[in-house]
């Protein structure tokens, strides 16, 4: 088969920590090169786009002796976009206008991998999607995402919450096939170089502040532009890791919702998206909406569920023994047993997609998995509120944005100052 080249991004800003896990995920890739040299040396390529010239030239002389070329692609500090982008959008950008300018031009069909700083995709994934990228017509593909890296080293809470995403792919799925962008993650995100260079990610910003979710801006953009046929699904698994701490977890969910709110905001006073037909905006905008609000009320759900089963089963326990009248209508009882089991059978299958890879014993594994399903109701209510305070800080009108990047080591979280983080 024609195998297309595979460029694989890294968009960093270079801060505390994010070298050493730019590294883990670039020898993953050398690894793959190094079984066959001469092969993956003309389809595949590393980019490490960084505000950080240190950064930049370390990685070049790190893998200078590597079968597959790796470029450091330093944003400088007084670029600007046309529309005046900031952020990760903002080097994302950078890189476009180098690669229209013919900077490390391929020739055929070019693909760009979008990592994160601490992105991983293990060789037999790699192989996978060299092979999807062969055969699809598809210009935007996205796979699944698992979170085994550093997992030991993040608190239990957010080990907890992060056995929520995996089966959060299942949707993504269904989203990408239908090619309707409700949701879009910038990492694992397979884009055909041609469709990335004119689309770009000069997205602007919303009011005067800079968008914090530009992985929902850009996919919302690529849809007015190219329509549901350009989305597709790769399928093959990326990994990366959890939070270290609560706050940090805490800050990113509440960045994920307001980023989305900010990108539906722009969308909607686009002319682009005035011209769709109504029927179909309905759907992008309330199918949107309806994501968000169940994630944010799901701590009011949570909150009740805490308070309100403690009593029915101490209740139930006693009409039990005594032979007395259940304490609520057995209809609600089965329907909150079927809705809870359903919920925390999904929070078992993502613990258990988020260990398979973690370097954890028979025991420790099932150990872990048991524990993320014990601890759930906690965590659910620590993410659903920072959604929740989301949309309350939009709704009230407080649309300012600080902006700091989840960290990448223990030791990285533990020096942010939170207080100073929106």
């Amino acid at each position: 088969m024609a195998v297309p080249h595979a460029k694989i991004q890294v968009t960093t800003r270079g801060s505390a920590g994010s070298t050493e896990v730019i590294l883990r995920g670039i020898r993953q890739v050398v690894t793959l090169a190094e079984e066959d040299p001469e092969f993956y040396g003309h389809v595949l390529s590393v980019e490490v786009v960084t505000e950080s010239e240190v950064q930049a030239r370390l990685l070049e002389r790190t893998f200078a002796a590597a079968p597959i070329p790796v470029h450091g692609l330093v944003v400088p500090g007084d670029y600007v976009t046309e529309n005046g982008t900031e952020l990760k959008a903002r080097g994302l950008h950078y890189a476009v206008e180098r690669r229209r300018a013919g900077w490390n031009s391929k020739p055929g069909r070019t693909f760009v991998v979008h990592y994160d700083e601490e992105s991983v995709m293990v060789p037999g994934e790699l192989r996978k999607l060299l092979a999807v990228l062969a055969t699809t017509e598809k210009k935007i593909l996205e796979g699944p995402i698992y979170y085994p890296l550093e997992y030991t080293n993040a608190s239990a809470l957010c080990r907890a919450m992060e056995a929520n995403r995996p089966v959060g792919c299942f949707e993504c799925r269904h989203v990408m096939e239908k090619g309707v962008p409700l949701h879009l993650h910038g990492s694992n995100l397979v884009i055909e170089e041609k469709f990335e260079n004119t689309l770009g990610w000069d997205i602007g910003n919303h009011d005067g502040r800079p968008f914090i979710a530009e992985d929902y801006v850009f996919g919302m953009n690529a849809f007015l532009l190219g329509g549901s046929q350009v989305f597709g699904w790769h399928g093959c698994v990326m990994l990366e890791q959890p939070p270290f701490s609560v706050k940090s977890a805490f800050k990113q969910r509440h960045r994920w919702i307001f980023g989305v709110l900010q990108g539906l905001a722009m969308a909607r006073r686009s002319d682009q998206f005035g011209r769709l037909p109504a029927g179909l905006r309905r759907n992008l905008v309330w199918g949107t909406r309806f994501r968000i609000a169940t994630f944010a009320m799901g701590v009011v759900a949570g909150g009740f569920a805490l308070l309100f089963l403690p009593l029915v089963l101490v209740r139930g326990v006693g009409a039990l023994a005594t032979g007395g009248s259940p304490p609520t209508h057995p209809g609600l009882v089965l329907w909150m047993a079927g809705v809870g089991a359903l919920w925390l059978g999904s929070v078992l299958i993502g613990a258990w997609c988020n260990v398979a890879d973690a370097g954890l014993s028979s025991l420790g594994r099932w150990t872990e998995i048991a524990r993320a399903v014990a601890i759930a109701p906690i965590a659910g209510l620590i993410e659903s509120s920072a959604a929740l305070r989301a949309v309350v800080q939009w709704g009230m009108g407080r649309r300012e944005v600080l902006w700091q990047p989840t960290p990448k080591t223990k030791a990285a979280d533990a020096s942010v100052d939170w207080r100073n983080v929106a």
